[in-house]
């Protein structure tokens, strides 16, 4: 058995071999394209946030009386009677600014 003290340590050339700047090469190439890839799907991520209506702040009675210049109470029978876009959350109406905007382009249209 060799004494570990005396053993030689091989030398690794100061110029890298063609196999090893390929195997480099191609380590690059993987790592770019998975990049890519994570930038585009964070891109996709983002627009798919920023188009998402369930993340949109949901409006009051109130806040649509003010828009629609009605009472609140007139709010109330629009949507129970569903000719008005809401959600209802337990005993509370609530609504979607997008899908009011795109009730009152109808109204108008």
């Amino acid at each position: 058995m060799a004494d570990p003290a005396k053993t030689k340590i091989v030398a690794i050339s100061k110029v890298p071999s063609r196999d090893v700047l390929s195997r480099l090469d191609k380590l690059e190439d993987a790592f770019i394209t998975a990049l890519q890839e994570i930038r585009s799907v964070k891109t996709e991520l983002q627009q798919r946030a920023a188009e998402s209506p369930s993340l949109e702040k949901l409006l009051t009675v109130e806040d649509v009386a003010n828009i629609l210049g009605e009472t609140e109470t007139h709010v109330y029978q629009l949507a129970r009677a569903k000719k008005l876009p809401g959600i209802r959350i337990g005993k509370y109406w609530k609504f979607v600014p997008s899908a009011l905007q795109r009730w009152i382009e109808q109204q108008n249209g």
